[in-house]
């Protein structure tokens, strides 16, 4: 039970601190989305897709294998380190110079001339991006814990701060792609003072990393690649935007909005739990990784299916609140998009990268991107941007329904035995049923959209946790334990003393 509370406060500070930075890039949607023209705004958007796509597609696994090998060998870090950084320094750069040698072919492909000038600095903050990755898996594993905090909130605050002051006091996309770069490049800078730090300590030598190049690129070059493969089928926006127009693509993308709530929980979760189940396969305790994974599975959609559900019911007022009305459009595509945030849930990655099995993830995502392709493409060719957007979802629940089928096999299980079924259903039963509730209260008042998600989500959260506490769906120990974190909180806010003064 001790090791459950620590894990629960490790993901929770993790996630709270990216959270408490993602929160100001709310202002970014909400200031934007009022004050740019629609295809103008779809620019930014496109500039945001690529950038997104790079950073989890270009991901090739090598920064993966500095991890997994690091749980074998801590003395050999720094060298790990050195032919991932290596690596990642070619194909990043190779990239950014496709993209300002063939930017106005780009621009043409995606229907939208005004792209071409951005592409090239795009293609730098790219590459300085993925080359400073490595920082955050660093801090994780030397258990620098504090240090981690503060560069996921520090992060995410400084890039909504230079995004927002650059439109604020400039207008100029590009001025938002210097200033992150600029970013991006100190956090590289940090990294590879850590790796030679380590390097310093450890006493080892740079030419000797080569030798160990070929187990990391065995073990992490399938994973990279089977991230390619998948996330082609998170470029479907790019499908609408060649399809259709920027306008379209607009709508359509605005309506996939990313809950960056659920995001960052499944990013803290994944990254936690992918070293405990690692330690688990090391010492060949399959049971204890198989409990890992439903703990992990449990905790994600206890959140999850609540919260994909509320946005679900209330998914105009999301819109509507963020963007301005000028996006209603979109809200068909958000309803809809919120099956996937739930289906992505589902990805069996860890599992995989644990057992050094990532030949099989790649075999299991090229038959499904193939599938998801045909369906994407015959949809937005045959029917329209919606098909394109179940294409997309059916595509993903293949892969990763098929993955878990295998990763169970890989942990000497059955699937059955990899989620807590009966705290599944209850978690959907409970969260359709108030859902439908909310809606019916909430259905025809006439308040600003913010009053009506604060009001409906408020009443939403307290009765759900209620229920969920009557049906011993969340134990008596975890709220316990959930109080009393948010009450040391409290205390270190100091709000509880200003509470005591002001009831006296």
């Amino acid at each position: 039970m001790q090791q459950h509370k620590e894990g629960f406060n490790r993901v929770a500070l993790l996630t709270g601190a990216r959270i408490f930075g993602v929160i100001f890039s709310f202002a970014i949607p909400m200031y934007l989305g009022r004050h740019l023209e629609v295809d103008t705004y779809g620019t930014y958007k496109q500039v945001t897709l690529i950038y997104w796509f790079a950073q989890v597609a270009l991901n090739l696994g090598l920064d993966d294998s500095v991890f997994y090998f690091l749980r074998w060998d801590k003395k050999n870090f720094p060298l790990f380190s050195l032919n991932a950084l290596v690596f990642n320094v070619l194909v990043t750069g190779f990239l950014a110079l496709m993209m300002t040698v063939f930017r106005f072919d780009i621009a043409a492909l995606l229907n939208n001339p005004d792209l071409a000038q951005y592409l090239p600095i795009l293609g730098y903050l790219i590459a300085v991006t993925l080359c400073s990755l490595q920082i955050e898996g660093f801090l994780i594993n030397f258990n620098r814990f504090k240090a981690r905090l503060y560069l996921d909130a520090g992060t995410e605050l400084l890039k909504s701060v230079a995004i927002m002051g650059a439109f604020i006091l400039f207008d100029s996309i590009f001025i938002a792609l210097a200033l992150l770069s600029l970013l991006m490049t100190l956090r590289m800078l940090w990294m590879m003072y850590t790796m030679h730090t380590h390097k310093v300590r450890e006493g080892v030598r740079y030419r000797d990393a080569h030798k160990f190049f070929m187990d990391q690129a065995r073990y992490g070059l399938p994973l990279g690649v089977s991230r390619i493969v998948q996330n082609i089928l998170n470029m479907e926006n790019l499908f609408i935007s060649s399809f259709y127009n920027v306008r379209q693509f607009t709508f359509y993308s605005v309506g996939c909005f990313e809950n960056p709530i659920v995001n960052s929980l499944r990013t803290s979760l994944y990254e936690l739990v992918n070293i405990e189940l690692i330690d688990n396969i090391k010492s060949k305790n399959y049971e204890k990784a198989a409990e890992t994974w439903r703990r992990m599975t449990r905790s994600l959609f206890l959140v999850v299916v609540p919260f994909t559900i509320y946005m679900m019911f209330f998914a105009k007022e999301m819109i509507v609140f963020i963007f301005s009305d000028k996006y209603v459009e979109s809200v068909p595509f958000f309803i809809v998009f919120n099956f996937y945030i739930f289906i992505a849930c589902l990805n069996p990655e860890p599992l995989f990268r644990s057992t050094s099995n990532t030949g099989y993830a790649l075999k299991i995502k090229v038959l499904g991107v193939v599938l998801g392709l045909l369906m994407i493409v015959g949809g937005a060719y045959y029917i329209g941007p919606m098909a394109v957007l179940w294409g997309k979802i059916l595509a993903v629940a293949f892969i990763n329904i098929s993955g878990l089928f295998i990763g169970a096999r890989l942990l000497k299980t059955n699937v059955l035995n990899l989620f807590i079924w009966k705290d599944l259903g209850k978690t959907v039963m409970l969260s359709v049923v108030f859902g439908l509730i909310a809606r019916a209260a909430f259905y025809n008042l006439t308040w600003h959209p913010f009053w009506v998600l604060a009001a409906s989500s408020s009443v939403y959260a307290v009765v759900y946790f209620f229920f969920a506490c009557r049906i011993n769906l969340v134990r008596p120990e975890e709220a316990e334990h959930l109080f009393s974190v948010i009450k040391k909180v409290f205390i270190k806010l100091r709000l509880i003393k200003k509470l005591e003064v002001a009831r006296d």
